[in-house]
């Protein structure tokens, strides 16, 4: 829980103090077997009693409240919880020692209560368990900075997943800057947070403040602001921990504030991270993709979830990517043409990704492999039947259109086998061919006629003596855009 908050004095206490990695579930062990009676590495009852008790009553759900104690060692929290009238609480703690001591000194006592030997990290927990999550100093203890963020993020995924809608995590913390960087930047979009610190009523003022900090379950688009419940008389703390704190608040509302005033600005996805694994509906962020130590290309991108969630759908998500010629169209740039392409797709989510002059002179098979592990991770959940993720592409124009073969089947109605003349072909492709214009043979569904499902490149000898000219087709056609020999539908 990071070197400040270690306190000196016994032989138990210098266990940590010598072996180091707070991280270590040998040197949990070990100290759990020296120091068997409780302890609190701060912030004790008398001060947490009147703040958590009051946000305990503000849940939406009714007694007993399912709570979860993460990291809960051998301090006595839960158990003041219990006798407060919270029945229904699960600790956890990845050292089988804790554990075993705390089961024995509460069986009798208070027989509800619940003990696992878990790794916070990755929880054995279904989704949506616990209306409150209370942290009394886990977090700081994965948050040893020479190991990096890794272990804190992982744990602060979990949170997110067991966590109840309108759900509360509540994080007891000393708020050195590496914890505040990561506890903010992964509950901006849908979460609301408040800070404040514990008053502390004893007269003896420790050298560090306990601040906590309060998030909850929201699950919108939005990015509110984080709301300061500070005042300068509860703050019993040196100054550099106040300025601290204070430096990280204001740091991290800008960029809230940026966020939430600027309707064209790009999420990353580190910003959204499972805040995407569920569908929502009519929801539309913009994100970037990619870049240096990812992928070859950057992309900029729009994820669109179906505005209406019960219609049966084809795609449970699809890619949809817009080649640069056509990406100032009406249908492509603006939200309402967006949505209109998303009820043509049949697709529940639907990431539209927008070509540039990057991309240029680079085959559509090749950008597909590059998207391919960056789109993977945004599909939601819940793809129970493994359905692969299909790539579509808005066309760059047809010269020339002539339907070979038309169908009608009861699961997806018109079926249009068509030979075409694209306007604009990659280069790549048609310098292969110079002496003649190339022809595709496609296949498209008339209920969604502007999404190609496949398209191959017709050898010479297979060549039609005639191409139908079609003038009136619509230009928002789309198809897969590489003109490469043999089937183009490619899947993630």
């Amino acid at each position: 829980m990071g070197s400040k908050a270690k306190k000196k004095g016994s032989a138990a206490e210098d266990i940590l103090e010598t072996l180091g990695d707070f991280t270590s579930k040998e040197n949990w062990d070990k100290f759990f077997t020296l120091r068997a009676d409780s302890f609190e590495w701060y912030a004790e009852w008398p001060h947490l009693r009147d703040p958590l008790l009051s946000l305990l009553r503000t849940l939406p759900h009714p007694p007993p409240l399912p709570l979860l104690v993460p990291a809960c060692g051998n301090s006595r929290l839960s158990e003041h919880l219990y006798d407060a009238g919270h029945t229904a609480i699960t600790n956890v703690d990845f050292s089988k020692v804790v554990i075993s001591d705390m089961l024995r000194r509460n069986v009798r006592d208070r027989p509800l209560m619940r003990w696992r030997v878990m790794d916070i990290t990755a929880m054995q927990f279904e989704d949506e368990s616990f209306i409150a999550v209370i942290d009394k100093g886990g977090l700081d203890a994965l948050m040893e900075p020479e190991l990096g963020p890794k272990l804190g993020k992982q744990y602060l995924s979990e949170v997110k997943r067991v966590l109840k809608p309108g759900g509360k995590f509540v994080c007891l913390t000393l708020a050195e800057s590496h914890v505040l960087n990561l506890l903010f930047s992964k509950f901006r979009l849908g979460w609301k947070m408040s800070v404040d610190a514990i008053p502390l009523k004893s007269s003896a003022k420790p050298s560090l403040q306990t601040f906590m900090v309060v998030v909850e379950k929201e699950l919108s688009t939005i990015m509110h602001q984080i709301t300061s419940l500070l005042h300068n008389s509860s703050l019993n703390c040196n100054s550099q921990q106040v300025s601290g704190f204070s430096e990280a608040l204001q740091n991290e509302n800008e960029i809230r504030e940026k966020y939430s005033s600027d309707s064209g600005i790009l999420y990353s996805v580190e910003d959204l991270q499972e805040d995407l694994l569920k569908l929502s509906q009519g929801r539309r962020l913009q994100i970037s993709l990619g870049g240096q130590g990812y992928s070859t290309f950057s992309y900029r991108a729009v994820i669109l979830d179906a505005e209406e969630l019960a219609d049966p759908f084809t795609y449970h998500c699809g890619i949809f990517i817009v080649p640069k010629i056509r990406a100032r169209e009406w249908l492509f740039y603006s939200e309402e043409g967006q949505w209109m392409v998303v009820r043509s797709s049949k697709a529940a989510r639907l990431i539209m990704v927008f070509l540039d002059a990057s991309h240029s002179d680079t085959s559509m098979e090749e950008i597909q492999k590059d998207l391919s592990p960056l789109v993977t991770p945004l599909a939601p959940a819940g793809n129970e039947n493994g359905a692969q993720i299909p790539f579509m592409m808005a066309s760059e124009g047809l010269k020339e259109r002539n339907i070979i073969h038309k169908v009608t089947s009861s699961l997806t109605g018109s079926i249009i086998v068509e030979d075409v003349i694209y306007e604009n072909v990659d280069s790549k492709v048609s310098c292969m061919f110079p002496s003649r214009e190339l022809v595709f043979r496609r296949l498209v569904f008339e209920r969604a006629a502007n999404l190609v499902q496949s398209e191959a490149l017709l050898k010479g000898e297979l060549l039609p003596t005639k191409l139908v000219s079609e003038s009136g087709r619509k230009k928002n056609n789309a198809s897969p855009k590489s003109r490469k020999s043999g089937s183009q539908r490619h899947n993630v």
